[in-house]
């Protein structure tokens, strides 16, 4: 039986009813994780408690099905499961299987995760269906408990001087992560106003975190954390210095954009040989690029042998499945 892909703001399974993290409102879609490019408010939703629990109430899908990682979940003649995706908390890529053919969709993914050993499994796949963020080359990154180390002896130089570590970081997800990562090496943290419902809401999704306050104007010797944007708040600690904590620290115009002292490569998605190695790992004989240098990775994928496209630039794709 064949089935087609469809790009129209968004990757749709129109053979199964199903959108994938589409761009716009739908009737029925997976949604990947909480980040506002992702969450809609659709008819219905399939999506994981913890990613639920941080959407915001304005775009929450207006019903919703809660489906925890390796839970089988029938959609018609296809099974729908959820596997954890390494991206932030509640993230999770969707493996469709039917008829004997699986498609998996990575969303948001990362593999190394700092402060653990364990790397995000990626299930084998006859279709793969990938974001390329970073998928570039000159994005290699470094050893992530490395650089979580580099970081906090910068904090800690800048505490030492009297100087407030200024950390720019997205506000949800990955300013929690950093307070999580940081946390061992006896750091406090106070959090730019609008890191603040991102943290209460991580909290409330089960993720308990280390003791923060709101940023009022004084740090008090703890280390802030604010999103890269719009740092007026920033502004009025008198001394401070700013880390971009970003993958785009690679991209020295992007960190120059937004005016920071150092970067950091830390990034809560794959690099371009942790995606060479999603692909590797699913042994997909077709894989689609989306979001990002889709058509700069599928063309790398192709140089090695991979039947690769990016998929905006295609109006439909035919799928054995």
């Amino acid at each position: 039986m064949t089935r087609h892909v469809v790009w129209d703001h968004g990757v749709s399974l129109p053979g199964h009813r199903l959108w994938l993290d589409p761009l716009v409102v739908r009737s029925f879609a997976f949604i990947s994780h909480a980040h506002t490019d992702h969450a809609r408010r659709h008819r219905e939703a399939v999506l994981t408690p913890q990613t639920l629990a941080l959407i915001p109430e304005s775009r929450r899908p207006r019903g919703w099905r809660m489906l925890g990682y390796d839970e089988p979940m029938r959609r018609d003649r296809a099974t729908v499961t959820l596997l954890p995706a390494g991206h932030m908390l509640g993230s999770a890529q969707l493996l469709l299987e039917h008829g004997g053919t699986s498609l998996l969709y990575t969303g948001d993914i990362k593999l190394r995760v700092p402060g653990t050993r364990k790397q995000t499994h990626v299930p084998k796949a006859h279709v793969l269906i990938v974001e390329t963020t970073y998928g570039r080359p000159h994005f290699r990154f470094g050893d992530p408990d490395a650089t979580i180390e580099g970081i906090a002896m910068w904090c800690r130089r800048a505490l030492d001087s009297r100087v407030a570590p200024v950390l720019l970081c997205h506000a949800l997800g990955k300013t929690e992560e950093m307070m999580l990562a940081l946390a061992p090496y006896g750091f406090e943290f106070a959090l730019e106003k609008r890191c603040v419902p991102c943290a209460q809401a991580y909290t409330g999704a089960g993720r308990p975190l280390p003791e923060w306050i709101e940023l009022d104007g004084d740090a008090r010797g703890r280390v802030v954390i604010a999103p890269p944007a719009g740092k007026d708040e920033v502004r009025r600690l008198g001394r401070y210095r700013t880390a971009l904590v970003s993958g785009w620290a690679k991209d020295s115009e992007f960190a120059r954009l937004f005016g920071a002292d150092m970067t950091f490569d830390l990034s809560d998605h794959c690099d371009f040989d942790e995606l060479m190695d999603v692909v590797e790992r699913t042994g997909a004989d077709q894989v689609y690029t989306v979001h990002g240098y889709t058509e700069d990775f599928a063309r790398s994928l192709r140089k090695r042998g991979i039947r690769a496209s990016a998929l905006e630039a295609t109006e439909q794709l035919q799928l054995a499945l």
